[in-house]
């Protein structure tokens, strides 16, 4: 028998049931800007009460005619909560700060979880710049994590999960106050942004007759991973991501391997390369492969890149381009391309002092919102797709959310202004425009808004050794989710082999098989980087590209599920089913002879014989047990049955 999440309220709090059971209790919070008044509903007058099947109404009015609505909703799948903020008899309230819902444990009635010093918090990174990664560390007053938490046990999986439903107006967080650990507040606005968000300026403020929060989502249930999951199916179906019906991509980017040495011979070698020596290896989807130009690629004149365009496609093999749309890297007095009398200082963000904004990863943000901004980013998509690129990398995405003074002055908050710039990208490479299946990768980007890409990089930059499997891995423990629900496909950033441009020593064969798998399992793009003038780097990455068994595990687009939380490290196991096929990656990071060990009753698997797709070596379960053995860094992707 499923229970249904619904509220009550008393003296100003609302208590959130599940069934008959105590969830949580908590209370509204919000401040008028202009006045400095702020209404708390344990404090403020309750004037109204109105109920509906799913939904609770609540009005709390101060003396000075502030009035704070808490709109509260319940029904089987979830709960979730929403404040808005008006002023009697004034045409407009100005607010900066709102919190639909600071919660806590009511009594001993609720979860354990709220008082349990083992309880850990999920902290999920605004982005993936800058290295950030995921982790669950214990409460304690300040810590935050953007836009979504689960509160949770790591050994026994019991979870409640607080996570934002609207992505439009506000950054929002879900945050510990620095008075008490054991509350958590989700806030719209101030509170949620700082350095983390890369902020310099105060988040902005709204204005209007009545201005409303985001709502906040809460779940409760005895597994984290499934409320994390069933958090992305009530988003997806809120707002569906833009679909790909053509396979996972498979092929090569040039950042990783050539960087600033790209030319057009050594990016057409790569391309030959691919095409000549790995697709008939079975490194490819649908007998296609996407050879994708990075950072750099204007130091190949005009004329170069369509002879490489026209060669890729009179073979079969798709085209990719990069570009950087809200990120400025160029001195502020240099002319605009494409826009001649016009330089960048005209279209970047700026303080309130008329500043522009300082560096973020060496660039300024763009004011997405300025017309000339617009106008040159239509001419930019007008020339890709009438050069005939088939796939677009989009970096830096996170400049334009950036608090700033905005050009348009309806557009007051940086996520506003994301928001905005997401979807006019969104609009010059939708179906209508492109007439052809044009691929959508979002790099360097916030998490929400969700949607507007068919494919995000879930972590930052990573290259070939343990080191960048593990951050990737630390990704695909806490963001595994997200494919297919907020994105088509995570992205495991470029596949590096043997050695990028930055790593100071080639990486091992266990090091790039587990690179390799990192990226198989999370049912995601598929790109290799490498310089193949490199000696060796051929014979290494036919060795491991061109293994048909796992190449059809990447081809299935299925995202393995971490069997465990891992504290701000990842997690070593991953299991999958692929339409009745049970599959389970083993990794390890370490140098040395480890084993990997994984519970069957704690991951779901079966007892029998797991087959190695790298080794063709089989393993039997013992004891309840699943263990492989590795001697350094390495991966084995077991597959379940006989050979």
């Amino acid at each position: 028998m499923k229970h249904t999440y619904h509220w009550k309220e008393e003296k100003g709090q609302f208590t959130l049931y599940l069934g008959e059971k105590p969830i949580l209790s908590g209370h509204a919070e919000a401040e008028e800007t202009e006045t400095g008044v702020t209404v708390d509903s344990r404090s403020a007058k309750l004037c109204s009460v109105r109920r509906t099947e799913n939904d609770l109404y609540l009005e709390y009015e101060t003396g000075d005619g502030l009035v704070l609505t808490e709109i509260l909703h319940g029904t089987e799948a979830c709960a979730w909560a929403r404040c808005s903020l008006r002023m009697k008899d004034v045409p407009w309230v100005v607010t900066g700060s709102l919190k639909p819902l600071c919660a806590h444990g009511k009594n001993d009635e609720t979860p354990y979880l709220w008082r349990d010093l083992r309880a850990k918090m999920l902290l999920v990174p605004y982005d993936n710049d800058m290295w950030m990664r995921y982790e669950t560390a214990p409460l304690r007053a300040g810590r935050k994590s953007s836009d979504v938490t689960v509160l949770l046990r790591e050994d026994t999986r019991e979870a409640l999960l607080m996570g934002a439903m609207d992505f439009d107006v506000w950054k929002n967080a879900v945050a510990c106050p620095g008075t008490d650990a054991r509350i958590l507040e989700a806030r719209c606005g101030q509170g949620a942004s700082d350095e983390s968000t890369h902020d310099t300026q105060p988040h902005g403020t709204v204005k209007g007759k009545e201005v409303f929060s985001s709502r906040f989502m809460v779940m409760y249930g005895p597994d984290w991973r499934d409320l994390l999951e069933a958090y992305g199916e009530q988003l997806r179906q809120e707002h569906s991501p833009v679909s790909w019906e053509h396979g996972v991509p498979f092929g090569f980017n040039s950042y990783a391997g050539l960087a600033l040495n790209l030319n057009a011979e050594n990016f057409q070698e790569s391309a030959d390369f691919v095409y000549h020596e790995l697709m008939p290896g079975s490194f490819e989807n649908h007998g296609e492969t996407f050879i994708n130009l990075d950072g750099g690629w204007q130091r190949i004149p005009d004329e170069e890149r369509e002879k490489i365009r026209n060669t890729l496609h009179s073979r079969g093999q798709k085209a990719g381009i990069y570009d950087a749309p809200f990120a400025c890297f160029w001195p502020l007095d240099r002319e605009i391309p494409m826009m001649p009398g016009h330089t960048f200082s005209e279209i970047v963000l700026r303080d309130r002092n008329g500043e522009p904004l300082p560096r973020v990863d060496r660039a300024v943000p763009y004011d997405v919102t300025h017309p000339l901004w617009a106008a040159w980013t239509k001419k930019k998509a007008e020339k890709f797709l009438e050069e005939g690129y088939d796939y677009l990398k989009m970096d830096f995405l996170s400049h334009a959310g950036m608090e700033g003074v905005h050009f348009d002055p309806e557009i007051r908050t940086g996520r506003q202004a994301l928001h905005f710039g997401i979807r006019t990208l969104g609009e010059l490479y939708s179906p209508a425009r492109t007439g052809r299946p044009f691929f959508i990768s979002l790099s360097i980007a916030p998490l929400f808004p969700y949607g507007y890409g068919h494919a995000r990089r879930f972590s930052c930059d990573a290259f070939g050794l343990a080191e960048d499997v593990e951050y990737v891995l630390n990704a695909q423990t806490y963001s595994w989710w997200t494919g297919g629900r907020l994105y088509q496909f995570n992205d495991p950033d470029h596949i590096v082999l043997q050695r990028s441009f930055c790593m100071l020593k080639d990486s091992s064969e266990g090091e790039a098989r587990a690179r390799y798998t990192s990226a198989a399992i999370a049912g995601s793009v598929m790109l290799l980087s490498e310089d193949y003038a490199r000696p060796g780097a051929r014979e290494r990455t036919r060795r491991i590209a061109c293994n048909p068994q796992v190449n059809e595990v990447a081809r299935s687009g299925v995202v393995f599920r971490p069997v465990d939380a891992a504290g701000s490290n990842a997690c070593p196991a991953f299991t999958a089913d692929m339409d009745g096929t049970v599959c389970c990656a083993l990794f390890s990071w370490q140098e040395g002879k480890k084993t990997a060990e994984v519970s069957l009753a704690r991951s779901g698997l079966p007892e029998g014989t797991y087959v190695d797709l790298w080794s063709g070596k089989s393993v039997e379960t013992e004891h309840g047990r699943l263990q492989w053995t590795f001697s350094g860094p390495d991966a084995a992707l077991l597959r379940y049955g006989k050979k």
